[in-house]
């Protein structure tokens, strides 16, 4: 039942929708943080009708080691928000997890970790949690978004250059 609903026709099509329906689903899942992303688009492409070839090439583009810079940002993003929406947040600044960050080699080299969780013992894990999980939701929604709206403008800027060309050469 599964596989006669990924090999549905439409969603392989080269469709202006579907198209950027498959790209903004790919694009939201290779910045989420979970394994898998292409399952999670083709997931997403089967439930809003998106290109699945798309999808899933879209969610190939995050790189190996991306996390280093997406899940700090994501959770920025989050906290930001939480602060904006006067939540209590966790107490965490991107001073602290820089901090932290740069303590790491010598507390792994000295095999003491005291150093490294001082300055965090006033960080609410908890709320830490909260605010990355909503930066990642913002992230990925913002980022398909974009790339639903870029797909889009594409399309129409190749179809006035193909016209153009038609005109131009006589095709």
């Amino acid at each position: 039942m599964l596989s006669a609903r990924v090999f549905d026709e439409h969603l392989w099509k080269w469709e202006k929708k579907g198209v950027s329906t498959g790209a903004a689903w790919g694009a939201a899942c290779a910045i989420a943080p979970v394994p898998m992303q292409s399952l999670f688009g083709i997931a997403a492409c089967l439930w809003r009708k998106g290109n699945i070839p798309v999808a899933v090439l879209m969610a190939w583009l995050s790189f190996p080691g991306y996390q280093v810079f997406a899940w700090p940002l994501q959770w920025w993003v989050g906290a930001t928000f939480f602060s904006w929406l006067h939540l209590p947040g966790s107490g965490a600044t991107l001073g602290l997890v820089k901090d932290s960050a740069m303590r790491i080699p010598s507390c792994v080299e000295s095999w003491n970790f005291d150093a490294l969780l001082q300055p965090l013992q006033h960080v609410h894990f908890g709320w830490a949690v909260a605010e990355f999980v909503f930066g990642c939701a913002v992230t990925c929604l913002l980022c398909g978004m974009i790339c639903y709206w870029l797909v889009q403008a594409g399309w129409h800027v190749g179809l006035a250059v193909k016209a153009w060309f038609r005109r131009r050469h006589g095709y």
